[in-house]
């Protein structure tokens, strides 16, 4: 037997109502309108709520919101009943938090409804008490500023996508948004390659950073993975409240996704123990709508990346090496050095081995040139099977001992192939030195493939300078 509160302005219909339920073994409470039924709701939670959809003064759908929002009823179940099929009622039932809706010709499926829910877990006598002190009224204020709240703070999480345009932008704009609303300690995010992303307070950052990466499980940088800063993470300190000295409490830790697909984790340190109502709720919403924003970013990225990259290489092309010696060039001053790097004898490989084993010789030194260069240095294919290295800040003697160590890593190793035996591969190089800061790349190129030609002209597997 459930214990029902059962909400209709029509007399006839609701003491029909009440005859069937009661002939079921139900108690029930029967009430004409709907801010009778929420003040006895709450005073002594039903197992079930039945109520009309549309009344006068306070409709069902509030009813039905007002009950989700209240500690003491959040569990209840509540059956949302009209008088014709209609599809905008169905919807906006739905997402009132109604546990099912019925028509009232559907009699015998809402008692079988009645008769298969069961009411969740009560919750404690000081939740009831305390609510029970708040007038019907002043619940309903309450819930229209909290969906007023929600429906703000999820325009403005779906507004991230505007600025989609880097993980880095898009990380700023989320850490000023919800510092904008709470406290924490840190908030961090980790995409799905490990690249983690965190804001703290500058006399945390150590801390912080150490925090995140146990809450998600990130240990160590891999050469890979160099895509922010040289330990893999992009920190962002500001002038955000100093922490209280509290001691830590765990993370608050979701998983972001869009459909299907988990894009990244979030995570928060509170700066006190258990977050309020309202933070959850700001977190959950975090969850369902950081997805959207997350995933444009990352189609920014690729598309980037595909517009930037040489496709067989995995460098940068000539367009995206040119545009990043530029700001290297502006940010590091003078020195400035440039390698020009040409394989030797590469057309005879293409003619005897074939063009896919002469690829696997491109990709072999692309590898050794990404891996063997500084984190500032600038490595792209210039074309054909020349690549271009910037060495920002670099004099003509330190370019000329990066020249060498990569001429040696080139012959030292032959190029493993599953086409035959390896290929001994060498690699002629020439380097320039920017004379000023009014000296351009063309003109730097053009040294750079002058030495480049000596190299060539007198042996091949060597270095040059000019």
């Amino acid at each position: 037997m459930a214990r029902i509160i059962l909400v209709d302005d029509s007399a006839s219909a609701c003491a029909f109502l009440k005859g069937e339920l009661e002939g079921r073994g139900h108690a029930v409470e029967d009430f004409r309108s709907a801010e009778a039924a929420a003040a006895r709701a709450v005073a002594s939670p039903p197992d079930v709520v039945v109520t009309d959809l549309w009344m006068p003064s306070m409709s069902g759908l509030q009813l039905c919101r007002l009950l989700r929002g209240e500690p003491s009823t959040s569990h209840v179940p509540v059956i949302l009943l009209t008088a014709s099929e209609d599809r905008g009622s169905r919807f906006w039932a739905k997402h009132a938090g109604a546990a099912t809706y019925v028509t009232k010709q559907e009699v015998a499926r809402l008692l079988r409804e009645v008769d298969e829910i069961k009411s969740t877990a009560r919750v404690a006598s000081n939740e009831r008490v305390r609510s029970a002190n708040r007038t019907v009224q002043e619940r309903l204020s309450d819930l229209m500023d909290e969906l007023l709240q929600t429906s703000t703070l999820a325009g403005e999480l779906r507004r991230l996508g505007l600025a989609a345009e880097s993980h880095e932008r898009l990380f700023r704009e989320l850490s000023g948004l919800v510092s904008s609303v709470m406290n924490y300690r840190w908030l961090a995010l980790v995409l799905e390659d490990d690249a983690m992303f965190v804001h703290a307070h500058p006399d945390l950052e150590t801390q912080a950073v150490a925090e995140a990466r146990e809450c998600f499980g990130v240990k160590a940088k891999s050469p890979e993975r160099r895509r922010f800063e040289e330990d893999g993470v992009f920190l962002l300190s500001d002038t955000i409240p100093t922490p209280t000295k509290s001691s830590a409490t765990s993370p608050s830790s979701c998983a972001i996704r869009y459909g299907d697909i988990t894009l990244a984790h979030f995570a928060l340190s509170p700066e006190k123990r258990g977050l309020s109502r309202e933070e959850k709720r700001l977190l959950s919403l975090l969850e369902a709508e950081l997805g959207g924003p997350l995933r444009m970013a990352a189609l920014v990225a690729e598309a980037q990346r595909l517009a930037s990259t040489d496709t067989l290489t995995g460098l940068f092309n000539r367009r995206a090496f040119t545009e990043r010696f530029e700001q290297a060039r502006e940010k590091s001053g003078m020195p400035t050095s440039l390698l020009l790097l040409d394989v030797d004898h590469f057309k005879r490989v293409n003619d005897t081995r074939g063009h896919d084993v002469g690829d696997i010789v491109l990709k072999r030194v692309a590898q050794l040139l990404r891996s063997m260069g500084r984190k500032r240095d600038i490595v792209g294919r210039w074309g054909g099977e020349e690549f271009v290295v910037g060495l920002p800040g670099s004099p003509e003697s330190g370019a000329r001992i990066v020249a060498e160590r990569l001429r040696r890593a080139i012959a030292e190793k032959p190029v493993e192939t599953t086409h035959g035996d390896p290929i001994a591969v060498t690699a002629s190089i020439g380097v320039a030195t920017m004379l000023h800061g009014l000296e351009s790349l063309d003109e730097l190129i053009q040294r750079a493939d002058k030495a480049l030609y000596s190299a060539k002209e007198r042996g091949r597997n060597r270095v040059e300078t000019l």
